[in-house]
């Protein structure tokens, strides 16, 4: 059978691009390589923001509303604040995805779980234009082949669609560690509507708890180059809570994409969305919104594409770069600004009701990086050289590191924390 539309990867942003294909009368396939329910890395927090993208009710699936966060600066003393109403939901990966794609399927997508595929044959273009012959794709799996119009590569940072289609794109490179542990007992510390976020401690990322159902998510995160420092941060971030680094389950670690702006996701019949395409904001270190919102914008122009109105999905790398890259820029430099001297910072959002209300309305969707831009107005190309001149510094640092890290690269056996 020969589809519309063969979307690999079932996370957010397959599952979404599949659903909105099929919904439209698109003939769809679904491929994942895992068999669902599957768990996977990933702190499970679904921003108001990114719910908002959504048509779909996402409630059965929330296990914690969250109202606060427990701030600390290197694992210094910690500080609660608390907004009027819900910041963000917490969910495990294990059950949004499998929501997601049993709405995907309901819609009419054929969902094949547990086939990996192992190659994408695609032409450089697709048609030429109303009523062209539209070459196809062909997608190897486990299973079989396929043949599709279009592809939409959905399988993440370490996904093989991008390389298989010739997409080269360009990215920035981070690393998470997490696991899992108890709730403490009778939960003194009330972490169930309370995330804790440890700041400045880890170069490019941070440290977080999560609640969860039934335990607490823990994880770090960093620039690639200071992955060997994620394992003793992850231990020290336990303790400082008070958590058993003994009874953590669940043990592993991830990587993070961020795209350079202007890198291609698109190329011919065959575009990236979500993590594989990098589309993740670099200062939160989140992507289901941006798996939301990149899934709407590759649906739309994958149905022109099957309409005969455009020759191929490059309109879809345009509607990203256009709507959703301006976010990410700002708040690349707004991680640079953060990442070079964190203390001032984090006295702020400690002290300034101004700064913590806009971190909430941040958070929730109220507010726009973008909108950060223009409320500073003037002070603008001050936070364009200050970033600019603050990410020089870091690549001067990581450049004078680089042959120190090959060593330890070499030492440990692998590239992966």
């Amino acid at each position: 059978m020969t589809y519309d539309a063969i979307v690999v990867g079932a996370g957010p942003a397959g599952s979404t691009a599949a659903r909105l294909l099929a919904r439209e009368g698109a003939s769809v396939l679904l491929l994942d390589r895992a068999r669902f329910p599957r768990d996977k890395p990933c702190g499970g927090g679904v921003t108001l923001r990114a719910a908002a993208v959504q048509d779909l009710d996402l409630s059965p699936v929330v296990e914690r509303t969250v109202y606060g966060a427990r701030f600390s600066l290197r694992l210094g003393p910690s500080f609660d604040r608390r907004f009027r109403e819900p910041l963000t939901y917490m969910t495990q990966r294990c059950r949004l995805d499998a929501y997601l794609a049993q709405a995907a399927a309901e819609a009419g997508a054929d969902f094949h779980d547990g086939e990996p595929v192992r190659g994408v044959e695609a032409p450089r273009n697709g048609g030429s234009g109303p009523g062209a012959l539209v070459p196809l794709v062909t997608v190897r799996t486990a299973a079989g082949s396929y043949t599709g119009r279009l592809v939409i590569g959905a399988d993440g940072a370490n996904g093989v669609v991008g390389r298989a289609a010739g997409i080269d794109a360009l990215f920035e490179e981070a690393l998470a560690l997490e696991g899992n542990v108890p709730y403490p007992s009778d939960d003194p510390d009330g972490w169930q509507e309370l995330v804790a976020l440890d700041l400045g401690g880890l170069a490019g990322g941070y440290g977080w708890v999560f609640p969860k159902g039934d335990h607490l998510n823990v994880g770090v995160g960093a620039w690639k180059y200071a992955a060997f420092t994620l394992r003793p941060k992850l231990l020290q971030l336990c303790r400082r809570y008070g958590f058993d680094p003994e009874e953590m389950t669940g043990l592993r670690g991830h990587h993070l994409l961020v795209r350079v702006p202007g890198s291609p996701i698109a190329r011919g019949p065959v575009a990236l969305v979500g993590d594989a395409a990098g589309l993740l904001d670099p200062l939160a270190g989140e992507g289901i919104h941006m798996a939301f919102a990149s899934a709407r914008l590759a649906a739309r122009a994958a149905l022109r594409y099957l309409a005969g109105e455009d020759a191929d999905l490059s309109a879809y790398q345009r509607a990203v770069d256009r709507r959703l890259q301006p976010e990410l820029t700002v708040s690349r430099k707004l991680q640079e600004l953060f990442q070079f001297a964190p203390p001032p910072y984090v006295a702020l959002i400690r002290r300034s009701d101004l700064l913590w209300r806009f971190f909430c309305h941040l958070i929730r969707g109220d507010m726009t990086y973008l909108d950060f831009v223009r409320i500073i107005g003037p002070l603008r190309p001050a936070v364009d050289l200050l970033a600019g001149w603050a990410q020089r510094r870091r690549l001067a640092k990581v450049a004078a590191l680089a042959p120190a890290l090959a060593r330890w690269e070499r030492l440990d056996g692998h590239r992966r924390p």
